[in-house]
């Protein structure tokens, strides 16, 4: 959520602001959020999101970001409590 200048936990707002930045993955993005938080078993849905905007979304994230670089062996992921 960078480059919209914030953070959200809700996942319509999050899909929305999504679409404002990759309007042509608006369409399977929606659809995500909805399976999020409602999950389905509809296999067209999950194919959709498993073979196109899984590896699509890997893509992009590492053209933005960039590899990030594996943990240290024994490093503990940091928590909020």
């Amino acid at each position: 959520m960078p480059r919209r200048g914030g953070w959200t936990s809700d996942l319509t707002a999050s899909a929305e602001a999504f679409a404002a930045h990759y309007p042509e993955r608006a369409d399977q993005l929606r659809p995500a959020a909805a399976t999020a938080r409602t999950p389905a078993a509809d296999r067209t849905v999950l194919g959709t999101l498993v073979d196109d905007s899984g590896p699509w979304l890997t893509a992009e994230y590492t053209a933005v970001h960039g590899v990030k670089a594996p943990r240290p062996r024994g490093a503990e992921p940091r928590t909020n409590g």
